[in-house]
């Protein structure tokens, strides 16, 4: 079966997905990966918002890029995705630049840490693929792991990013809905994101929040 086939292969769980292109495809070949860590994160490490010292987990790592970024700035970060695939080269990369990054295979919905254990939450990607019964079951989750005043960096797509069933496109009213419940809107702004050969300037969301 072809990495095209699969992705057009309707009902495909997340976790079979991402486990099979990461196998199938080299980093440079997954429209999200960059190569660096987004200007909206690396500017909150130039204003000091993200300092080092802090403890942050990531959910949604994939190949490691964001986590290892944060790393080299002094941070103590975990890193958490489903796929065991992206872990590997999760761990390959923080290797490479002799970092020391809590990889470890898992899921947003059902995080095995303590209560307020983090001081920051990065989400770059995960968001925009719930369906909406599990939006609520997120929001307690990270709510849960985060200390009080804790920080939540999350970007997802927006809906200014035409077509497309997944990754959903998200509104500022459904990421109100569903975080007003434990979090303080920090920061909600459209910002362009890379573009690729299917999505020219896509405008996604860069949001802060601090947990009530």
């Amino acid at each position: 079966m072809t990495t095209t086939t699969i992705e057009k292969k309707e009902g495909l769980a997340a976790r079979n997905f991402y486990e099979t292109i990461y196998k199938e495809r080299l980093p440079s070949e997954h429209p999200w990966v960059a190569g660096t860590a987004s200007p909206e994160l690396i500017k909150l490490v130039w204003e000091q918002v993200l300092v080092p010292g802090m403890k942050v987990l990531e959910i949604g790592s994939g190949i490691g890029t964001e986590s290892v970024f944060m790393a080299t700035r002094g941070m103590d970060v975990t890193g958490v995705d489903l796929s065991e695939s992206a872990i590997e080269i999760s761990k390959k990369l923080a290797d490479l630049y002799g970092v020391k990054i809590n990889f470890q295979q898992g899921d947003a919905l059902h995080l095995d840490f303590p209560d307020n254990h983090f001081d920051v939450l990065c989400d770059q990607g995960v968001f925009h693929h719930l369906k909406d019964e599990e939006r609520a079951v997120y929001a307690q989750s990270i709510a849960r792991v985060l200390k009080p005043n804790g920080l939540l960096v999350l970007r997802c797509f927006s809906d200014k990013i035409p077509g497309g069933p997944q990754p959903r496109r998200v509104s500022s009213t459904e990421l109100l809905d569903t975080l007003l419940p434990y979090f303080k809107l920090e920061q909600l702004e459209r910002v362009l994101s890379f573009s690729t050969p299917l999505r020219q300037r896509p405008l996604g969301w860069s949001t802060l929040w601090y947990k009530k």
